[in-house]
């Protein structure tokens, strides 16, 4: 029994696009444009809910490929899923070719319960020639359960991409077993660039037998990262857990810069491991 509900609220006289927009259950497109096609976009709010087994919910939000263009407004995104082997997937401002975006969002949240569920969440991510300019008030990903994952990708450029990003806070919460959890900000490669700045960067888990993985600010093959981060902190309670930080490592000709007002790792339980790698070439 899968039962699916969206929820999209848009400002009166606002809305003005050229691009299409295609709305199905589970599946949201907001101001996607490809080609040379341009969109503008203005949406109050915007939710996803599901309860059932094996479902999906997808949002596509100013995002642009080939040659278009997008400007896109969003006060609050929220995806909801109840059951087992679910995914959510949010993206947000990515831009490949020679296309730009502009995206400001208030707030980000995909939460999860039950198992075996996945959240994949992109913010800003820049490829080929294009450029992303995003800002994010809050993004959330959170997942009580075992077996689920957890991923997200902020601000990482490649090729020749640039990458503009700011996000005043990200989270990634879980509790339960077999957990897994990888944030990646503001990381380039190639020739890409990232410029991205962060309030906060927090991962945390209740739960024995879980993984953390976070890589902020590191550059490869001739990419350029510039990243300021407030706080990074992991923290994890149970056994046989482990946590991994990487930032501003530079590698194949890459040149980072990343400034960090805090670090923190914290771990309660037994056998428990973690690692920080730091400005390391």
């Amino acid at each position: 029994m899968d039962a699916s509900l969206l929820f999209l609220e848009m400002p009166a006289r606002r809305f003005r696009r050229r691009a299409s927009i295609a709305v199905a259950v589970g599946s949201l497109f907001i101001g996607a444009g490809a080609s040379a096609q341009s969109s503008q976009t203005d949406v109050r709010n915007a939710s996803q809910v599901q309860a059932g087994v094996a479902s999906q919910q997808r949002v596509d939000l100013g995002n642009v490929s080939g040659s278009g263009a997008s400007r896109t407004q969003a006060n609050d995104i929220r995806q909801i899923q109840a059951g087992a082997m679910n995914r959510q997937t949010l993206s947000a401002g990515n831009v490949s070719g020679n296309a730009r975006s502009n995206t400001n969002v208030g707030n980000v949240n995909q939460i999860q319960a039950g198992a075996l569920n996945r959240q994949e969440l992109g913010i800003g991510n820049a490829s080929g020639n294009a450029t992303a300019n995003v800002t994010v008030n809050s993004a959330n990903q959170v997942q009580a359960g075992a077996l689920n994952r957890q991923s997200a990708q902020i601000g990482n450029a490649s090729g020749s991409g640039r990458s503009n990003v700011h996000v005043g806070n990200m989270n990634q919460v879980q509790a339960g077993a077999l957990n897994n959890q990888q944030l990646d900000i503001g990381n380039a490669s190639g020739a890409g660039r990232s410029n991205v700045r962060v309030g906060s960067a927090t991962q945390v888990q209740a739960g024995a037998l879980n993984n953390q993985r976070l890589k902020i600010g590191n550059a490869a093959g001739g990419g350029t990262s510039n990243v300021n981060v407030g706080a990074v902190v992991q923290g994890q309670a149970g056994a046989l857990n482990n946590q991994n930080l990487e930032i501003g490592n530079a590698t194949g000709g890459g040149s980072s810069r990343v400034s960090v007002g805090g670090v923190v790792q914290m771990q309660g339980g037994t056998a428990g491991n973690s690692s920080i790698r730091i400005g390391n070439n």
